[in-house]
């Protein structure tokens, strides 16, 4: 019985249909990748889930009892709070009964009549220790110190702690819940690899229901069972990981897209067949016409135009002015606040046209580092060198550098004065900034809007050195494919702080980790911190000698089908190219009869080309069937 299920939601925003038709049930245990543009409808599904919005049709149904956790993306946080009591908030219900309690107590020293006072804390204690009430500060307090915080750590403001470090505070609450259903928001954002990795181990060991929304392609070939994607207004769904279900998505396509010129061509064929029919003007031949008509309406019908990727960014950064070969040195940088170290001895030496990628433990000072290149803070100790040629382009992690009060287009045309506002409104346009989006106030922008702005910035710069702080943070899979594009294609140097691992393993000459005490580069013949190649690319363990004969054979007959039915296809598509053969044949016999008046020679070949009409019939439904056969191979797996 499904633990979650939703049943055809609609969602609009004014005029601006969101989604239609979201149905998909999630079952105890399953986990599932939630995936689909910026913009789609990924957190306003979240929020139809959670109650915190309403549906403007369909509905949400959650199994009787059955609890649901949600760790949201940007957490409200006060000032005023300490890590161990904002980690406390995930027990709402045992903060009120302690409440309760309390103002129980107090009546009761001022109160003379105390039977009923005394039932009602009778009863609050009873649900108190039910509910775990005894033990709940102590398990909050192992779990941070679980995830590494420190005793001293747990009593300081959450506005003191950097993004990574909520989140796994966030993720604390979420496990301390006991929660049936897991509603994960871009929980890898702001995580270290370490902090990842963790996350990852938990969630295969996790029993309940899991649905995440993510960007980060590693974490979800290494952690779903299953994708949805919101695309087109609607939801599809396939089983298996990322990888395997971009697999899918792109070998559906690939057949649809066959069938659809299939399906042009046919209809190609028999408009000729019509016309010929025509110029000869007989009873008979308006007969056929009739006929073909309605077969062209039939195929008409049934066609359906192969989906397309939804509208992406696109770009690319101009051709850089040349630096000299070596682009950056450290030599015993050190940076610490006050008498707290952040990072020493650090050296390294940067060359023209390495992608170097920077990775380490969150709060080690990778962005810090970054920000000391671009002038933006001093180090304590040492010295760092830029070398001659060099305009840096940085990328921060976050957009406080945008001014809030200004509109899409001012904040470009302030930066970039020597462009024309037509111009700007073009490379816009690149960034899917369209229409009436340019007016929008940068107060207003999500956080993917924000990250294109970033970006356009960047490209606008001029730069030959990219400096790059978490760049797909808040860009969605297709952007981030885009941006890890436009990189290869940059034949300047390339600095980049990232956890995502998809990207390391595409643009990464050199992986280097910041410890507190110097750069670790990463190489072949050490242990990685980082693992480099993506989980989808490692060879699969050599299969067991105790795996039962059950499994061999089921394996077996899984690659035999599967093999079987892509030759099928291909033995089909080849008959219907001969078949376009014969008939440009018969094609050319009957002109030239029809050149010499043998009319009785036009009818024969009609009658022959008629014949080949209904056998490519017969084979286009024979090709259908297999093509649909190969699509149940292929979504069923071989695994």
């Amino acid at each position: 019985m499904a633990v979650l299920r939703t049943e055809n939601l609609q969602k609009s925003f004014g005029t601006q249909l969101l989604f239609s038709e979201v149905s998909f049930e999630i079952q105890p245990n399953e986990h599932v990748g939630l995936i689909g543009v910026n913009g789609s409808g990924k957190s306003t599904l979240f929020s139809i889930l959670l109650g915190e919005k309403k549906p403007d049709s369909g509905r949400v149904s959650i199994a009787s009892g059955a609890k649901v956790s949600y760790v949201e993306q940007q957490p409200k946080l006060r000032a005023d709070t300490n890590l161990y009591n904002f980690t406390l908030e995930a027990f709402t219900d045992l903060l009120a009964i302690e409440q309760k309690l309390n103002a129980l107590s107090a009546r009761m020293e001022q109160e003379e009549q105390l039977d009923r006072l005394i039932a009602q804390q009778d009863a609050l204690l009873n649900a108190f220790d039910r509910q775990g009430g005894n033990t709940f500060r102590a398990r909050t307090r192992s779990a941070l110190i679980g995830l590494g915080f420190t005793e001293e750590e747990l009593h300081r403001s959450v506005l003191e702690f950097s993004g990574g470090q909520i989140s796994k505070a966030m993720l604390a609450r979420a496990i301390l819940t006991d929660a049936d259903i897991l509603l994960l928001d871009e929980p890898t954002n702001n995580l270290d690899v370490i902090a990842i990795r963790w996350l990852e181990d938990y969630l295969k060991q996790f029993r309940g229901a899991v649905l995440v929304i993510s960007h980060d392609r590693a974490f979800l070939d290494g952690t779903v069972t299953r994708i949805l994607e919101l695309t087109h207004q609607s939801i599809r769904s396939a089983q298996g990981n990322f990888t395997r279900y971009m697999e899918l998505k792109m070998t559906e396509r690939e057949l649809a897209q066959k069938r659809y010129f299939r399906q042009q061509k046919e209809i190609k064929r028999i408009e000729g067949i019509i016309d010929q029919q025509r110029r000869w003007n007989q009873e008979r031949n308006y007969i056929t016409i009739a006929s073909k008509q309605k077969q062209i309406d039939r195929i008409r019908a049934e066609m359906v135009a192969p989906e397309t990727d939804e509208k992406s960014v696109v770009f690319r950064f101009p051709e850089p002015k040349p630096t000299g070969n070596e682009v950056i040195v450290l030599k015993d940088l050190k940076k610490s606040y006050g008498n707290k170290p952040v990072f020493d001895h650090l050296n390294l030496l940067v060359q023209k046209g390495q992608c170097v990628c920077l990775i380490g433990e969150n709060g080690c000072g990778k962005s810090t580092l970054l920000k000391i290149l671009t002038g933006e803070t001093e180090p304590t100790g040492g010295l760092y060198k830029l070398g001659a040629g060099v305009k840096l382009g940085y990328y921060a992690q976050h957009t406080r550098d945008l001014d809030e009060s200004k509109t899409v287009l001012e904040e470009l045309y302030d930066a970039f004065p020597m462009f024309l506002p037509n111009q700007l409104r073009g490379y816009l346009g690149m960034f899917l900034f369209a229409g009436d989006d340019i007016h929008k106030q940068i107060a207003t922008l999500s956080g993917g809007e924000r990250a294109r702005i970033q970006l356009l910035k960047l490209v606008l710069s001029g730069a030959n050195v990219l400096l790059l702080d978490e760049p797909t943070n808040h860009l969605d899979i297709a952007s981030a494919e885009v941006l890890e594009h436009a990189i290869e294609q940059f034949t300047g140097t390339v600095i980049i702080v990232s956890h995502d691992r998809y990207l390391v393993g595409r643009l990464a000459d050199r992986v280097i980790v910041l410890t507190p005490n110097g750069f670790l580069e990463q190489t072949d013949e050490k242990e990685n911190m980082f693992d480099r190649i993506r989980p989808a690319q490692k060879e699969r363990p050599a299969a067991q000698k105790d795996l039962s004969d059950n499994l061999y054979v089921k394996r077996k007959e899984a690659r035999n089908a599967l093999q079987n039915a892509k030759a099928a296809v291909r033995r089909l598509e080849a008959d219907l190219e001969r078949i376009d053969g014969e008939r440009e044949k018969l094609q050319e016999a009957m002109n030239e009869a029809a050149q010499a008046s043998e009319f009785e020679k036009v009818n024969t070949i009609c009658e022959k080309l008629t014949a080949l009409g209904e056998r490519e019939n017969g084979l286009y439904e024979q090709l259908e069937l297999a093509e649909q056969k190969l699509n149940t191979v292929l979504t069923e797996g071989i695994e």
